[in-house]
């Protein structure tokens, strides 16, 4: 029996250490099922707001690129040298840095062709805005890649006087008595 003390010894100091184990184990799955059991009695709660958000980010994105495009001096606001901002530009840089809200007077300038040309236009748009400013405010001027879509405002203007200069006058139809075709609302005899 002696052959079998030293067996018994080992197979009970493996059991007795891993009992702490198996509590420990035990442990976390009870707490696993009273926190998925207080999840499920809160649901949906916890996954609102991130769901909230996540459908807003979109919009998000949408209104500060809307912004971005609205707030942009681009080609045809510059001379054709490109050495100053023409009229069109300044009118728009006053609009940005007064007229919008202040949190939104970021002015976006677009690229040009070169990196130099675009450090020019960041120059002269800096220089610009800081002239135009309300004191005590210094707006961000910054590059960006976004491609103009619109029309030059003297393009958009010579068509629009084209179009009157060949407008026809309005007239009103002349009233013949015994010739006319429209009527009046005579008696009929």
């Amino acid at each position: 029996m002696l052959r079998g003390g030293p067996i018994v010894i080992v197979l009970c100091a493996v059991l007795y250490s891993a009992a702490p184990a198996d509590a420990q184990w035990f442990s976390d799955f009870c707490d696993g099922v009273k926190r998925g059991y207080k999840r499920n009695n809160v649901w949906p709660e916890p996954f609102i707001r991130a769901d909230r958000e996540a459908v807003m980010m979109p919009f998000a994105l949408m209104v500060g690129n809307g912004w971005r495009r609205q707030n942009m001096v681009s080609d045809y606001h510059f001379n054709e040298d490109g050495t100053q901002l023409n009229l069109s530009g300044e009118t728009k840089l006053r609009h940005i840095l007064t007229q919008n809200p202040p949190n939104r007077r970021t002015v976006y300038v677009q690229q040009g062709l070169s990196p130099e040309e675009t450090a020019r236009r960041l120059e002269i748009v800096q220089r610009a805005a800081g002239r135009l400013s309300p004191p005590g405010f210094f707006p961000e001027v910054v590059e960006t890649d976004l491609a103009n879509e619109g029309w030059p405002a003297d393009d958009v203007d010579a068509i629009t006087k084209k179009f009157q200069a060949t407008r026809p006058d309005p007239r009103l139809n002349s009233q013949d008595n015994g010739n006319s075709n429209g009527g009046g609302g005579g008696s009929g005899k």
